[in-house]
Order: structure tokens, then sequence, then C-alpha cells
């Protein structure tokens, strides 16, 4: 498979400053000027944001100037990704030009939009840019801050709180429907995925939530209808609305301080070393362990409010759920109407996992275009600061610690017996999407792999999510979880056992797997290099101690195909019923009620 364009390009400007090569790097920002309009563009905007950051290169900074006022769907997106990258700057000098590229980019959105509104218009604005930036700011404020203004709220009450505030929420989206300009009638989200031209937050639905209780704040679930800007003037009666003086939603936080102490706490936290040390020496009975876990159910910590009667464990089917709204939806008929489904969270530094998705993203590309069966997830992370951030929500998903909760004493073979008509073809996305999570898992190091982190679908795929520990970086840096990748007893009776010929076709998945990735490293390898190639800039945890030599070792480039089938045995033995696997497994109950 041939490197993408902007690929090449990525690595000819990289190489450009390494060499400190004045023109050609002039020439290759230029040939990116072309690229800007291109969905692919907005992968690399991370690393350009980082190249910027190091070099305070002016070519580069016009090159993100103009990308930014294509809409304002890019002027957010690159505003929120500087802000994230300038919080730990370690460098005076580094940091105060960030900032006043900061302050320059946001005069200058009042200036371009105000520019853009012809005479008659400015005289009948009742928000200028500026204004529309500051309450969208506000509700962005909100959004995040609710993360852990739940956690102040008893869980009983928790329903009533969100739907409240749901409802101020839509209150002040309303107010941004003034402006006299579509760009500034709605609430702008930069998502990636879907249809990318629909970005425009028009509505979001009041009775339509989860709240996701954990140990430090509460990250929660929104349904949101989102349209492009321009498709608004063909509605009518939202075109001029009575304002209303809008309920203030008053701070509880200096959120930034707080939000950056829990992902603090998150990534240093310090587990019972030596207790786990003791277990790990010790023969464990875990038949024992899980009769312990059945005698003691916990009641459910997330607070579900939906429409639907559903009783599955999936709940009604997204696709159903998405078109009864569109149905209901004053924005249902037009062409860019999306329904989408976004986690707000505050309190985690999503950077790392950026990075890493963006590999994962290239990666089920690559499996695509190959036709290769394996299956991945992606999803859309947004960044809105060091420590929150936007998150595609996965749809007809449901955590296996949901399943054991729900389904206590019952193996996943069986529950995937209850509860699929077709189990041969269930058991078989199983195994295709193992196989694709195990090369993940392997590849990037991927730690922290309890029951609340790894999903099954509504078709069987198993999919993890929480890509914070990655690399070089593992829950109090203990390096528990030694394995390559987490395969349980559980997941080989799945497969039908170790001697089956579905557990030979998963091994052969893997193999394939990490064949096709070998032609493909030096593209992945890009989105690594281009954040990494100033350590003295470092702003990402799990780059603290990061090889990149290491790193492509992991690919086995230079191995032939039949000592590759070998070393993908090797890791399916080394990691099939680890003794540590189970133990952190068995710790994260202990610790935080997480069911296996």
């Amino acid at each position: 498979m041939s490197i993408s364009s902007l690929n090449r390009k990525m690595n000819q400007l990289l190489n450009s400053i390494l060499g400190k090569q004045e023109e050609c790097i002039r020439l290759n920002i230029l040939d990116l000027y072309n690229s800007v309009l291109d969905p692919e563009f907005d992968e690399y905007l991370f690393q350009l944001c980082y190249l910027f950051y190091v070099t305070d290169n002016k070519q580069i900074k016009e090159l993100l100037y103009n990308y930014a006022f294509q809409n304002t769907a890019h002027f957010f997106r690159l505003e929120w990704m500087l802000k994230a990258l300038n919080e730990d700057s370690k460098c005076v000098k580094v940091k105060s030009g960030f900032s006043t590229f900061l302050k320059q980019l946001e005069t200058e959105f009042t200036s371009q939009y105000w520019n853009l509104a012809g005479k008659s218009q400015k005289t009948k604005l009742v928000n200028s840019p500026s204004i529309y930036k500051d309450k969208q700011d506000q509700i962005i404020f909100n959004l995040i801050e609710q993360s852990l203004r739940l956690k102040k709220i008893d869980i009983e009450k928790q329903k009533d709180h969100m739907k409240s505030f749901l409802m101020v929420i839509n209150q002040m989206i309303t107010s941004l429907r003034f402006s006299g300009q579509p760009e500034f009638c709605g609430l702008t989200i930069p998502l990636n995925c879907d249809n990318v031209d629909s970005f425009l937050i028009v509505n979001l639905l009041e009775d339509e939530f989860t709240c996701f209780n954990t140990a430090k704040r509460v990250p929660y679930k929104i349904i949101i209808e989102t349209v492009n800007p321009s498709e608004l003037e063909l509605i009518q009666n939202i075109n001029e609305l009575s304002q209303n003086k809008l309920p203030q939603l008053i701070p509880i936080y200096d959120i930034e301080k707080e939000m950056k102490s829990i992902s603090q706490v998150k990534i240093y936290q310090q587990y019972n070393i030596e207790e786990l040390k003791k277990l790990a020496l010790r023969k464990i009975d875990f038949q024992r362990m899980q009769n312990l876990q059945r005698q003691s159910k916990i009641a459910e910590k997330d607070v579900h409010v939906s429409r639907s009667s559903n009783s599955s464990i999936w709940g009604e089917d997204w696709n159903i759920t998405k078109q009864k709204i569109k149905q209901n939806s004053l924005y249902g008929k037009l062409k860019t109407h999306e329904v989408r489904q976004i986690i707000i969270k505050g309190g985690d530094d999503l950077r790392s996992e950026l990075l890493i998705m963006q590999m994962m993203r290239k990666i089920n590309e690559i499996f695509k275009q190959k036709k290769y069966n394996l299956y991945l997830r992606p999803y859309d992370i947004i960044l809105t600061s060091p420590n929150s951030g936007i998150l595609e929500f996965i749809p007809n998903t449901v955590s296996i610690d949901k399943i054991k909760r729900e389904h206590q004493g019952i193996s996943l073979r069986k529950f995937y017996e209850m509860n699929f008509d077709n189990f041969q073809e269930a058991q078989k996305n199983f195994a295709e999407s193992l196989a694709a999570y195990s090369l993940i898992c392997y590849l990037f190091q991927l730690k922290d792999r309890h029951n609340g982190n790894i999903l099954i679908d509504n078709q069987g795929h198993i999919i993890h999510i929480d890509f914070g520990f990655v690399l070089t970086l593992t829950p109090g840096n203990i390096g528990f979880e030694s394995a390559p990748f987490k395969l349980i007893s559980e997941y080989e009776e799945l497969l039908n056992g170790k001697d089956s010929d579905m557990f030979m076709y998963y091994k052969v998945m893997i193999y394939s797997g990490l064949a096709i990735l070998q032609e493909n490293i030096t593209e992945l390898i890009t989105f690594v290099k281009l954040i990494n190639f100033s350590p003295n800039h470092n702003l990402l945890n799990c780059l603290e101690n990061f090889s990149i030599n290491e790193f492509k070792k992991r690919f086995y480039e230079d191995v032939d195909q039949k000592k590759l089938f070998e070393v993908a045995d090797n890791l399916i033995k080394q990691s099939s019923n680890s003794v540590k696997t189970m133990l952190y497994d068995y710790f994260q109950f202990q610790s935080n009620t997480i069911y296996y």
C-alpha cells in the first residue's frame, strides 16, 4: 500500500525541519496549503500544532491561520488543540509565543466574521462574533464542569439535576441564534466522525442521557442534533426567537486546576503494590474469587435516562432510535441533519489517547483497503483543554462489567448463546475483533484493560475504549499488566478452546494483521515521529521514556513470513491466561467494583 500524499508531505516537512533547510521548509508548507480542505488534514492538526509549538515557524503559523478560517469548526478545533498543548510547556519562550498566537487567532476571529457581514447586516446584529465566541466558550465550560459538578450530587438526585442542566444548556444554545449569520446559530463542535460538514449543534435531547459515576468525576453521555449552518436558512421559524433571561450556572471549581489534579491522580495513583506482589506470588483460587464476587452484588452505579423501554442489555438499536429522533425533529428533513451520541469528560488528559487513535484509525483504514476481516472501531476525540474533551460514544455497546453485573455466574460464551440468534456469526465477529484489538494492545502497550474499558456490541464484536495508559505509561507506574494482550480463559472458551478451528482462525488473523502492518510501518510511525521529534518539548506522559526504535521493533519489520507466524503464536502463548492479567481484574473489582 502506498503512503498517502499528506503523510508523505508531513514526513518531508519534518525532515526539512530536522535538517534546518529553510527553503525546503517553505516549499513543504506551501505544498500543504493544497490539502487544507482534505478531511485527512484534520488527522495531522495535532502534529502541525506541535511543530509550531516547538519551532515557532511563521509559515506554519500562517498555514494554521489559513486552516482556521475555512469555517467555525476548523477555528474551534485549532483553538482547543492549541490550548491543550500550551498548558504544560516548560519553556517560557515557547509558551509565550503560543499564548500570543492564541490571542491573535481570537482577535482575527472577530475581525474575519465581522467583515463577512454586509453593512445592512451589521446594523441588525444583536451578537458580534466576539460575543458569540464568549457564549460558545461559556457553554463548553459548563458542559465540561458538569462532569465534575455531578460528583457533588447524590446519585439518586443526578437524574433531575441533569434534566435541569440540559434544559439550561438548550436555552443557552437557543440564545446563540441572534447573530445574523448561519455560522453563529448554534453551538460549534468540530466532530470528525460521520458527516464532517454537520458541525453545528442546534439541539440536545433533555430526556436521553447517561451519567457514568466514577471515583473522581462523572463523565456523561448526551444525544445531540447537528446540521450544517448553511441549511438553517431553510428553517424559517427559528430565525427570530425572543431572548429570555438565562439562568446562570455558577462555577463551583477552579476547573482547570481541579481537572489537572484528577488527571494526575489517575496516572500516578498509588496501588497497594506490596499486596499485589503477595497475590502474584501465591497460587490464587480464581473460582473462589468469582464465588465471592457473586455473593456481593453491588447496585448499578450509572444513571441512565431514555425514552425507550427496550429490555435488551444493549437497549434499543441506535439506528432505530436515531430514525425516531429525526422524524420528530424540527431539523430532521435537512440533508445535513445528524443525530450523535457524545461523552463529555473533565479530569482526563486525552492527548495520549488522541495520538493512539490517530494510528488506530490509520490501521483500520489499512485493514479495510486490504479487505482483511480484522475489526476495529476507532472513535472521535476532541480536545477542549489539556485535561478535558469530548468523545464520540460507540452505539449499540455494553461493557463486559455491566454484562457480568447483570448476568452473574454466566460465562461470556453462555451470554453469547443466550443473546445472539446467530451464535456462529457473533462468534466469528468476536474472533476478528479480538485479533485486531490484541494487535492494538500489543503494539501500543495498551494497559488498564479491566472490564469497564472493554465493550461488546450487538453484533458480537469486542471493542476497547479508554487509551490513557499506552506506550510507556501504566496504571500506578508499576507495570503490572505484563502480557502482550488480554487473553483470558473465557475468551478462549468462546473461541471453542485452544485446539479448535476458530482459535486457529484467531491466530491466523493476528499473524495476517501484523504482516500487513509491517508493510505500512512508515506511515504509522509518522504520527509518533512528528509529536516526539523534540524530547525537550515533550507534552505527553506516555512519551516520557519512549524510544522510537524500541517501538519499531514491535512490528518485527525484518522478520520473514514463516518466523512471523511463530512470533504471533508466541504472543498468544505469553498472553493466554496470564496470572497478572487475572489479578489485575481481581484488583479492579476489589478497588473499583468492576466485575470480571
